[in-house]
């Protein structure tokens, strides 16, 4: 009977030192390919392949505005947040900033809705490769 509080204790420190389970960091390692889609008062399209690596990502886009270039990233909870690496003079056209993600199979989908009197919707939709 004595031995239960020390487990109890031993397993209260081992539980309390664990991961939280709403933050992750996990790297989503490989290539990804699909479309972009802009909606709203902005309208845009792109073919859009990422790449990420470890906790950074590099990118490009074909037929449309926005451009990737390459960064890190870091997931939280149902969220990815892009901190870019390169510098342009329009930085909204940078892959930058915090999306809902949402994972689905060997796809993932990347979304945000954005502006203060101009609002439109982005949505990346890609699959890993």
């Amino acid at each position: 009977m004595r031995k239960l509080p020390g487990l109890l204790v031993f397993i209260l420190g081992f539980i309390s030192c664990s991961k939280d389970p709403g933050s992750s960091s996990f790297p989503l390692n490989g290539a990804y390919a699909g479309v972009y889609l802009e909606s709203g008062a902005i309208k845009d399209t792109a073919l859009v392949t990422l790449v990420f690596a470890g906790v950074g990502y590099s990118g490009a886009s074909v037929g449309g505005g926005r451009t990737i270039c390459n960064g890190t990233y870091q997931i939280s909870t149902d969220s990815i947040n892009f901190m870019n690496a390169c510098s342009v003079p329009d930085s909204t056209l940078l892959l930058a900033g915090k999306y809902k993600m949402t994972v689905s199979g060997d796809s993932i989908y990347f979304t945000r809705v954005s502006g203060d009197f101009v609002y439109y919707q982005e949505q990346f939709s890609l699959k890993k490769q």
